[in-house]
């Protein structure tokens, strides 16, 4: 899905048919992966439905916004994303007696961890929008859901609640796939492009 909206509103060109088999791939191997899960049962498919329209929508409307809305540097995707998804935050803070309470008696161990959970936040959305600038929506799908191979590895060495044998074979499958997955080139007549395409700047930043 996100690749043909890939096609219909940003610019590129449709898969060629080793990424496509590449795409298809993916989804068999994720489905091998979720059907042995030890804790694998979907009772909500409306929920499931109204998240994976979310998720489309997000991927291609935030790789438009980072090729239309012109930032000083990568830190200002992550500042405004932060603060916008914080200000709900806030409100739901300040009425919450329990929270305040936990907050003033707070030990040096408990705000260490509060700390480094903010700082590998911090990193990830700045990499998070920096791969954004750089792949089509489809590439970043692909990367992000490779990248959810470490915290299933985690998930294996430390608890006894995961997928099988088999369906650890399906997540190595999942990563050649994605290994083999080649992005589709921009159209010609293309007028949303990526900034490391149209301005002619290096894939990293100085």
């Amino acid at each position: 899905v996100v690749s043909i909206a890939d096609y219909l509103f940003l610019g590129r060109k449709l898969p060629s048919s080793r990424s496509w088999a590449c795409l298809f791939a993916l989804l068999v191997g994720a489905f091998g992966y979720a059907s042995t899960d030890s804790s694998f049962a979907v009772k909500g498919y409306t929920f499931c439905a109204i998240w994976y329209c979310i998720f489309c929508l997000d991927q291609i409307y935030l790789k438009h916004i980072t090729n239309t809305v012109k930032m000083q540097s990568n830190w200002g995707r992550v500042f405004y994303s932060n603060l916008l998804a914080s200000l709900p935050l806030v409100f739901t803070f300040i009425y919450d007696a329990d929270e305040i309470a936990a907050l003033k008696n707070i030990s040096a161990s408990a705000a260490m961890a509060v700390f480094v959970s903010v700082a590998l936040g911090v990193g990830m959305s700045y990499f998070a929008w920096m791969a954004r600038s750089l792949l089509s929506a489809t590439s970043f799908t692909v990367v992000g859901n490779a990248c959810k191979i470490l915290t299933i590895a985690i998930n294996v060495s430390l608890w006894d609640k995961h997928a099988s044998p088999f369906g650890i074979g399906c997540l190595i499958f999942c990563l050649g796939a994605a290994y083999l997955y080649k992005q589709a080139p921009m159209r010609a007549d293309a007028k949303d492009t990526d900034d490391a395409i149209k301005d002619g700047k290096p894939l990293l930043p100085k």
